[in-house]
């Protein structure tokens, strides 16, 4: 029903346009005699103007061409009066000149644009200077009738100074030449004719002393002429540029004649560009004239064409109105409605919806969105964000709003807020809306950051620890290989000490091969002991005990500005570990933290003390394989030194890596190893400026340490009898024990690998011992030893490696293996472990 009276609402159609009528041919025959009035008053204008300017360019180029004339004839009146001076020097002479050519050489030097001077006594050219290009001259006789120079001849006849040319000379270019008649007074008082003094100007180097170029500018054209005396013609003689049309001239006096100097613009008087310019200029003038006059009496037409259609335009919209009254009226129903739906979804879910504007304040809150607000919604509507949180969420949250409004998209951003103390992590997406305002809804991603950090710090364990066993893998063949070459060194070195007189000169340098060799060794064991897989003599220690005993060697290894400080708890539990490695991880600590102090004074601190683990240890940050629960003792160190920044806390541990100059960075590496086989962590906490703190914490035992007594020193005289077999890889090794074995009374019989060794073995019945190097190609020891137990059972086996001792016998337990000697070995260490063996009931194997 709604449709049939929309159908059948009134409406009025608009009346047809009215034809063309008299108002257009109006304002066409205006605009036409705007047009022309325009045209007339800046065309007089513009016609005013450039005779002004054309009158005063021709007053400029008049004055500059004055200028350039008077130039002319000064610098020739002086070119010329060298003519005069010479005259009055032969009358000075009474005709006799006896220096002219100095003279003539200074002249020509003085005046401008004179290029030779001549004298020409009784009419004959006898002297010229310059001579060269100029000999044909000399003896020429200017009066002579039959070839008489007219201007030579005029001068004579006047009396009077002569200026002949320009004429083309043979050298080439045009010159001038001014001739003066000289008298000497005779015996008789009376003036007789004596000859001429002649002075030549070569036109290029006039003009170019006179400066013509720069007097007259390149933008003019100029030419120079002169009334030939002989024909009345025109001659010019010099020009620049174009031939003139209507220039500006000057005379220039000479002598027995004068010059004419014209000067016109380039392009002549009127320049084009100018011109078209004016009468552009005209023309945008009058066509301004016409668009004024057409606007002015179009502008009503318009208006009353535009009332008319406005007219019509409110009856269509009037009728329209009508029917959209009509229209609005159910849309508003259907917005009512939808808007109670939208309030229910809204109430139906848990999570924060908010509007906001673009300054962050709060302009509307889901009624049941309080649960996970940072402050009840009373507290919040009408405030800004801003005015409510810590200036870095406020600064998050505005960017994230300015993000949004600018892109016209959704913008996703992750926050934490404390709410019932507890830190509550969420997801926002911002989602702008019309009028400058955003959607602000959030959900709790709490559990699911929890999850992914967890995930992080699990696969960056595995990473760590894969990185560690790479570079275990290769520590460990590096240490093997080592020891190898060292047991030769240090086998030989002693071999040769035993074997030299006390006072041999060689005997300090055998000692110092011997203390290099036992460094690089340590180099070895450090480098097994990064990968954590390094071996150690365990026994049980006090740790404060370990730390005083050290203390004399701590602080010697210090800068003299470090002061040691110690802070030991007692009593401590024992902790089982090597004591060796834990004096190095202790010395390398204590080093780093007086480095750190430098040149500055400083205070370390060394403190002990036990800690109990339940899940994990107290902290966090620590660097750790998965650790036991139960009781762990510590040992800090600490300082006042410069502390270090995140980056280089992260990298301290890599192997390698050292902020020394000469540093080798395994110090730290070795520290995390050592640590790490002896199933601890380490810890540290620093900031620049401020110190740092190393903690390692190590497993406990139940009871404070036993004091371990020392042993008793081996036998030095103990010698042995038999057939050792030698098996081992490497050459060197095995000449190396056949020397020791044969020192120590043994005959030896050799093999380069477990193949040769059995079949060796098989073949002999004299072997009383079987010396067998553990890691070797093809057949190792362990598989070595397995087939000489299956032959003999009673086979008396000492096992060679560069394993620990330790190491070595958990691995062989129950194997059978009579002994172990660690390389690199000396003499004596080979005598202990052979000593050792229960050689009263030993009888022959087979």
């Amino acid at each position: 029903m709604d449709n049939a009276r929309m159908s059948h609402a009134p409406t009025a159609s608009p009346p047809p346009s009215p034809p063309p009528s008299a108002d257009t041919v109006r304002v066409w025959t205006v605009t036409l005699l705007a047009f022309l009035v325009g045209l007339f008053l800046s065309g007089s204008t513009m016609l005013l103007f450039e005779t002004t300017r054309q009158d005063s360019r021709r007053q400029a180029v008049s004055d500059l061409t004055t200028n350039a004339a008077h130039d002319i004839q000064e610098y020739l009146n002086r070119s010329i009066s060298s003519t005069y001076a010479l005259a009055a020097v032969i009358r000075q002479g009474n005709g006799r000149i006896d220096n002219f050519q100095e003279l003539a050489r200074e002249m020509l030097d003085l005046y401008p644009g004179l290029s030779a001077l001549q004298l020409v006594p009784g009419g004959i050219i006898t002297e010229i200077v310059p001579l060269q290009g100029n000999e044909k001259a000399i003896g020429l006789n200017l009066l002579d009738k039959s070839h008489a120079n007219t201007e030579a001849v005029e001068a004579l006849r006047h009396g009077s100074l002569t200026l002949a040319g320009p004429f083309q000379l043979v050298q080439g270019g045009l010159a001038l030449m001014g001739r003066l008649p000289v008298y000497l007074k005779g015996s008789d008082g009376q003036k007789q004719f004596w000859g001429f003094t002649a002075a030549m100007i070569r036109l290029e180097s006039f003009f170019e002393a006179v400066h013509l170029q720069t007097t007259l500018t390149p933008d003019l054209n100029y030419r120079i002429s002169r009334i030939k005396p002989d024909t009345g013609a025109l001659d010019v003689f010099w020009s620049h540029g174009a031939p003139l049309e209507r220039p500006v001239s000057q005379h220039i006096a000479l002598p027995n004649g004068e010059w004419l100097l014209s000067v016109e613009p380039v392009g002549g008087w009127y320049a084009q560009r100018v011109v078209l310019g004016e009468a552009a200029l005209v023309l945008l003038l009058s066509s301004l004239c016409a668009l004024t006059a057409y606007w002015l009496v179009r502008q009503p037409i318009v208006l009353r064409r535009m009332v008319d259609e406005r007219t019509r335009e409110l009856q269509a919209t009037n009728a329209r109105l009508q029917t959209e009254v009509v229209e609005r009226r159910h849309a508003e129903e259907a917005l009512q409605a939808s808007e109670e739906k939208l309030r229910s979804i809204f109430a139906s879910l848990t999570e924060v919806i908010l509007v906001l504007d673009a300054e962050g304040r709060y302009l509307e809150i889901a009624p049941t969105s309080t649960k996970r607000l940072y402050l009840p919604p009373d507290e919040l509507l009408g405030k800004k964000i801003p005015d409510l949180f810590p200036k870095e969420l406020s600064d998050l949250f505005i960017t994230t709003i300015g993000r949004a409004l600018a892109s016209g998209k959704t913008v996703t951003v992750d926050y934490a807020l404390t709410l019932d103390d507890e830190e509550v992590w969420f997801t926002g997406n911002v989602t702008p809306m019309p009028g400058g305002r955003v959607i602000w809804s959030a959900h709790d991603i709490t559990q699911r950051r929890r999850a992914e950090e967890e995930r992080l710090k699990l696969e960056k364990q595995m990473l760590h620890a894969q990185k560690l066993e790479s570079l275990g893998v290769l520590a460990g063949g590096i240490a093997h290989d080592f020891n190898n070459i060292l047991t030769v060194i240090v086998g030989n070195t002693d071999l040769a000490l035993m074997r030299l007189t006390p006072d041999s000169p060689v005997v300090d340098n055998l000692h110092r091969i011997e203390l290099a060799a036992t460094r690089a060794s340590d180099l070895a064991h450090q480098m097994l002991a990064y990968s954590g897989k390094g071996h150690f003599i365990t026994e049980e220690l006090d740790l404060n005990r370990l730390v005083e005993e050290m203390g004399h060697m701590l602080s010697v290894s210090v800068s003299k500005k470090s002061q040691l400080v110690y802070n030991l708890c007692r009593p401590l539990p024992a902790v089982t570990a090597d004591a060796t490695q834990i004096r190095q991880v202790l010395m390398n600590l204590v080093i780093n933290a007086s480095e750190a102090i430098g040149d500055q004074s400083g205070t370390i601190t060394v403190s002990t003390g036990s800690v109990e683990c339940t899940d994990s240890l107290p902290g966090g940050g620590w660097l750790s394989d998965a650790l036991q629960p139960g009781r762990y003792v510590y040992v800090k160190v600490s300082d006042t030194g410069c502390g270090m920044d995140r980056d280089l806390m992260a990298k301290i541990f890599e192997p390698f890596f050292t902020t020394k100059f000469t540093g080798r960075g395994l110090g730290m590496a070795a520290v995390l190893g050592i640590v790490r086989g002896h199933l601890g962590a380490i810890r540290v906490d620093s900031q620049p400026g401020q110190g740092s703190t190393f903690t390692v914490v190590l497993p406990a035992e139940d009871e404070p340490a036993l004091l371990q007594h020392a042993a008793a020193a081996p036998q030095q005289t103990w010698r042995g009898s038999g057939t050792v077999l030698l098996i081992d890889d490497e050459d060197t090794i095995r000449a190396l024990g056949s020397d020791m074995l044969g020192e120590l009374g043994f005959q030896v019989v050799t093999a380069a690998d477990g193949y040769e060794g059995i079949e060796i073995f098989r073949s002999r019945n004299d072997i009383v011992l079987v010396l067998l190097d553990l890691t070797m190609p093809q057949m190792d020891g362990e598989q070595c030893l397995m087939e000489l137990r299956r032959m003999d059972p009673r086979v008396r086996v000492v096992m060679s490696s560069g394993f620990s001792e330790h190491e070595v016998s958990r691995k062989f337990l129950g194997k059978g293996i009579s002994g172990f000697v660690q390389k690199p070995y000396k003499l004596s260490a080979l005598r202990e472990v052979l000593s050792s063996l229960d050689w009263e009931s030993a009888r022959q194997l087979r």
